[in-house]
C-alpha cells in the first residue's frame, strides 16, 4: 500500500512538469505559441522606426547582414525602407544560426541615445520562411 501510494503521488507532483512542455517539437516543427497580429507595435519598418520616439515598440522584418565592427551583440539589420542597428543577445539566438540570406523578424524597443546612432533593443527573433 505505501508503495503504491509513493508511485501516485510522484506521478500527481510530474505531471505538472510534463503538461508544461507543451506538444510535440521535432524537426520542421515551430514550438507552439499565438500566431496572429501583434497590437501595440510603433513601427514595422525601419524608417518608420528612425522616426519614431525612444522606447517605442517595434517588430521589423528583413534581413541581419552583418556584424557591426568591435560589437559582440551589434548588428546591421536591412529592410526594403532602409538601414538600422540592432542589438540582440546572444541568448535571443537561443543556439539558432542566422545568416544574411536569412528573413528574421525581429520584436524589441528602441533606443535613442544623443550621442549614439538610434539602435533596436530585439528582444524576440523569429526566422521566418
Amino acid at each position: 500500500m505505501r508503495l503504491l501510494l509513493s508511485c501516485v503521488m510522484v506521478l500527481a507532483l510530474s505531471f505538472p512538469a510534463m503538461a508544461a512542455q507543451g506538444g510535440f517539437q521535432g524537426p520542421g516543427q515551430a514550438p507552439g505559441g499565438f500566431q496572429g497580429p501583434t497590437s501595440g507595435v510603433q513601427a514595422d519598418t525601419v524608417a518608420k522606426a528612425l522616426k519614431a520616439w525612444d522606447d517605442a515598440p517595434v517588430m521589423l522584418t528583413g534581413h541581419i547582414v552583418e556584424r557591426v565592427a568591435g560589437s559582440d551583440d551589434k548588428y546591421n539589420f536591412r529592410d526594403a525602407t532602409g538601414t538600422i542597428v540592432v542589438e540582440i543577445d546572444h541568448e535571443v539566438f537561443a543556439g539558432r544560426t542566422v545568416t544574411p540570406a536569412d528573413r528574421v523578424r525581429l520584436s524589441g524597443k528602441l533606443d535613442k541615445e544623443m550621442m549614439d546612432p538610434t539602435k533596436v533593443d530585439v528582444k524576440v527573433l523569429e526566422i521566418l520562411k
